[in-house]
């Protein structure tokens, strides 16, 4: 069934807002003429005029959506809170703000890499990053109408677990120069850590395999799984936060041959690929070297994003997925979906082709940037999953190859993330 909406006005941004909505679903079409909406005996919309017609669904204009600016604040009628029962608020408003990332345009709260802070969100500070806010609201819309109009239907949307790895680092000790490997003896020596000195040792001389070199048992547990991974492998490490080793090797070379010839292998732009498109492009180019054909999936490292410009060179580049959308400090639903989308360049007012894939939870998020005890991670995990589930989502998750062992990792992850991924319990 097609869905009448009348508004005054039309831009580009409402557009986006409706495609979102109602892709795979139904077609809409936008009228000026507020007569139509009396006369039509189907699903019908008005927004910004506070009259009802034919029972018509209303939901009031905050002005919003008619703007060429980028404004990082969000109007007060557009404010929405959750749980939600009504649609007396902008709602379309409020999921252009939130896909879009509107809010992100602000460079004044930042953390100290420059990434726009979980804690600063309007999500976090509303207390609904945890569920999929946007998606609850576009359910919210199709309830009303089916509500109304009985006979609109919705296509059901099937619920998938994504697992992704960063590759930072292959390898904890190998394939390392000697600077590096006397460094990490005097740093180890120091700190007194004699369990990693024992394994730099053990490693070295080929009694023991690299604590990060892990692939064999993740691939052979997504064997077992039937599921399909994507990796993302940093090709940079020429700062202190580009770690990536063995990038000239035979065994890196062969590493992501292996990986991309059963799995989707993406870019994990290096930092200093942020300030320096050359380098960006010499890691892509790099990357589609070694995997025999140009890479179309990127994320980027320490998920280091500044709106607009990180899009606009993936895009440049030729990257058609993103897969940085998530906060490192905190789990949850960045953008408000556990449903891929297209990214909205609000300053050039412009939907693009590329596709912005969510994540809701990363590995080193529990460790890191909060205290978990094994249960706690697996109730939030669970949690968090579940959200994905009431609304047929993905749920996407990141892990490293190097969180299992060795230096910095947590000795229970590994007996956690199993557990997660067999749906067992510890």
């Amino acid at each position: 069934m097609e869905v009448l909406i009348y508004s005054e006005y039309s831009s580009n941004r409402f557009n986006y807002v409706l495609d979102w909505i109602f892709s795979g679903v139904s077609s809409y079409k936008i009228t000026r003429d507020f007569k139509a909406i009396s006369e039509y005996d189907g699903p019908a919309i008005i927004y910004g005029k506070n009259e009802y017609q034919n029972n018509a669904i209303v939901v009031p204009d905050s002005g919003y959506l008619w703007k060429l600016n980028v404004d990082s604040k969000i109007p007060a009628l557009a404010e929405v809170s959750f749980p939600l029962h009504t649609l007396s608020k902008d709602i379309f408003t409020f999921i252009f703000f939130i896909l879009t990332r509107s809010e992100e345009y602000n460079r004044e709260m930042l953390d100290v890499w420059g990434r726009f802070k979980a804690e600063n969100s309007m999500a976090f500070k509303g207390q609904y990053l945890n569920v999929p806010h946007v998606d609850l609201i576009k359910i919210l819309i199709f309830d009303s109408i089916k509500k109304r109009w009985p006979s609109f239907k919705v296509p059901p949307s099937k619920f998938k677990r994504q697992i992704t790895y960063d590759i930072d680092v292959a390898w904890a000790y190998l394939h390392r120069s000697v600077f590096r490997h006397i460094y990490g003896i005097i740093r180890d020596t120091f700190k007194k850590d004699l369990a990693s000195l024992h394994d730099r040792w053990q490693v070295i001389n080929h009694f023991k395999v690299d604590p990060f070199f892990t692939f064999s048992q993740l691939l052979n547990l997504h064997t077992t799984l039937g599921d399909e991974p994507a990796f993302f492998i940093l090709m940079g490490n020429k700062s202190k936060i580009d770690r990536a080793v063995g990038l000239k090797t035979k065994a890196f070379r062969q590493l992501i041959r292996d990986l991309s010839a059963r799995y989707k292998i993406g870019l994990h732009p290096s930092k200093r690929s942020g300030s320096h498109f050359h380098i960006l492009k010499e890691e892509y180019e790099l990357l589609g070297d070694f995997v025999g054909k140009p890479i179309k999936d990127s994320r980027q490292h320490y998920l280091l994003m500044r709106f607009p410009e990180t899009y606009r060179k993936l895009i440049e580049l030729g990257i058609e997925n993103d897969y940085s959308m998530g906060y490192a400090s905190k789990n949850g639903f960045r953008a408000g979906t556990c449903f891929p989308f297209k990214w909205f360049d609000v300053e050039r007012d412009v939907c693009t082709n590329l596709t912005v894939h969510p994540f809701q939870a990363m590995d080193v998020t529990f460790w890191v940037y909060g205290y978990y005890t094994p249960k706690k991670v697996l109730a939030e995990l669970e949690f968090l999953e579940n959200e994905c589930k009431s609304v047929g989502g993905t749920f996407t998750f990141i892990a490293h190859n190097s969180s299992f062992a060795g230096p910095g990792s947590w000795h229970k992850w590994k007996d956690i993330y199993f557990a997660f991924l067999k749906n067992e319990n510890l």
